[in-house]
């Protein structure tokens, strides 16, 4: 199973966006893809360096990273067999 999360909103190269995780390698695609099992919502803002995170599985939590940014989204985490393997 990869871990996809699917995110609505204002920083990634989309709107509509899906990131999709598989071990340690990582890709994103255009658009909103469903994971088959939804294991969890949740809300990331990013401001600067900053990351703020409301999630209904870890609660609320801050952390930082190296780069500047700027993102607004709500996202769907979950997993799938078979997520779409075209890279954006």
């Amino acid at each position: 199973m990869k871990s996809v999360y699917a995110e609505i909103g204002y920083g990634n190269d989309g709107f509509l966006s899906t990131e999709v995780e598989d071990g340690e390698f990582e890709y994103r695609v255009r658009g909103f893809i469903k994971p088959e099992i939804i294991e969890g919502y949740y809300v990331r803002i990013w401001i600067g360096k900053r990351v703020f995170v409301i999630s209904t599985n870890r609660g609320v939590g801050m952390h930082t990273k190296n780069r500047n940014n700027f993102k607004i989204l709500f996202g769907i985490g979950g997993t799938s067999t078979n997520p779409p393997a075209s890279v954006m």
